[in-house]
């Protein structure tokens, strides 16, 4: 049976378009960075808000790019 998670994913955000998927996934990451406490990370493997910026702007841009080869 699948989870709650993979029922939401299917009905509500695997219809969405792909720039619209690549938002909600920047929003999930950053919303999990700020509930984060720092109890709860090894600062060892913490990416920082740059870091999670970096590859929120990587990942648009090559989701854009891949987009218009297709």
């Amino acid at each position: 049976m699948p989870s709650k998670a993979e029922r939401l994913y299917e009905d509500l955000v695997r219809p969405l378009p792909l720039k619209e998927r690549l938002r909600l996934a920047a929003l999930i990451l950053n919303g999990v960075v700020l509930t984060l406490s720092a109890s709860e990370v090894d600062d060892k493997e913490a990416w920082s808000e740059e870091d999670m910026r970096d590859l929120t702007l990587t990942s648009l841009w090559y989701a854009t790019q891949s987009k218009q080869e297709s």
